[in-house]
């Protein structure tokens, strides 16, 4: 009975995230009192961090060790699917800002580079294992990249903003006027930190769990942990776009909409192109093909949505692009899941959203 809840709820999840933004921008005050709570007076852990942590928590209980060890021996394959993925905001932030020097307000402009560098520079979604499975990829292979994208985010998140923001700041495409408060992201005590602490511990943690419970018991309890993981990303989705949405829509700036959506779909389809032709570049087979594809092509923008929250709070905006991404990342999933990484394979059938 929990199963069918639980296949249920995911086959509607974008519907219910598209209705956590309408919620958000209609009724955003409890969702902004919530995302200001601190677990303690003066603490700087806020509900979203949390939030976070317990979803990359909750998705490493998915992860078992006998699927990382199955492509150990293929360390090629895996390290080009990292690679390409950290490699995204140097390759794709310049081109998109290049064609943003027309738009006339540079704010905007401004909010749109920032809030897609965050994207771009975060790890691989966990979710890009289950659209990877969903449509007959490699799941060990898609789980390792996963891991291996999380396990360097430390290392790859800091690199990938300090790199495009010099690449789009007043010294390359000029979409950024001042490049400092990314400079100081990307510091130590910035992005760093944050993915250390929110991405690859709360992650561990949940593939230690695993090995503790043993398969029996994990399988036991996973649809209960799925429907509890479902249940936080909405809450996570609603604490996030709550203020920006409301501030965006009060007055209605559907310029800016428009060009976010616009912007964030095309960035987005363009990454998981990036992956297809890299499938193909490195002539995978069908199954690798597909896993390198969603690799490729699908980041954590909750990750992505709560350092924005924390270090650009005083600019809202920059979650517009953010939240958009999150969306249409998930249509491109189901776009790219329903054709084959090469002429000669046969389409598979376009998954359910996952959780």
């Amino acid at each position: 009975m929990m199963s069918r809840v639980v296949g249920a709820v995911q086959r509607r999840l974008l519907a219910l995230m598209i209705i956590c933004y309408l919620l958000a921008a209609v009724a955003p005050r409890p969702g902004e009192a919530m995302r200001a709570m601190a677990l303690g007076s003066g603490s700087p852990v806020k509900v979203p961090m949390v939030l976070l942590a317990v979803m990359l928590s909750t998705a490493g209980l998915g992860v078992r060790i006998r699927d990382l060890r199955t492509v150990a021996g293929r360390p090629l394959r895996l390290a080009s699917g990292v690679a390409m993925n950290a490699l995204l905001p140097v390759v794709l932030l310049p081109v998109a800002a290049m064609c943003l020097r027309a738009w006339p307000d540079a704010a905007e402009v401004e909010c749109l580079a920032v809030g897609l560098l965050l994207v771009l520079a975060m790890p691989i979604a966990g979710g890009a294992a289950s659209w990877g499975q969903n449509a007959g990829g490699n799941v060990p292979l898609v789980v390792a990249m996963v891991v291996g994208s999380t396990l360097l985010s430390p290392v790859t998140v800091p690199w990938g903003l300090t790199v495009s923001a010099a690449l789009v700041g007043p010294g390359g495409a000029r979409s950024l006027d001042d490049t400092a408060r990314l400079d100081g992201l990307a510091g130590t005590a910035g992005a760093g930190a944050f993915a250390l602490a929110l991405i690859v511990l709360p992650s561990l943690a949940g593939i230690l769990g695993r090995a503790i419970l043993g398969e029996r018991r994990a399988a036991r309890i996973a649809p209960v942990i799925k429907l509890a993981n479902i249940v936080n990303i909405l809450l996570l989705c609603y604490l996030n776009a709550s203020g920006a949405l409301g501030q965006a829509l009060s007055p209605p700036d559907l310029d800016f909409l428009a060009l976010a959506v616009g912007v964030a779909g095309a960035v987005c389809c363009l990454s998981f192109l990036v992956g297809r032709w890299m499938s193909r570049w490195t002539r995978c087979d069908t199954p690798d093909g597909i896993s390198l594809t969603f690799a490729t092509g699908m980041n954590n923008t909750s990750a992505a949505a709560v350092l924005a929250t924390s270090w650009f709070a005083h600019r809202p905006q920059v979650l517009v692009p953010i939240l958009a991404y999150s969306l249409l990342q998930k249509l491109a999933a189901s776009l790219f899941g329903t054709r084959p990484p090469s002429p000669t394979v046969a389409p598979v059938v376009s998954p359910p959203a996952p959780s």
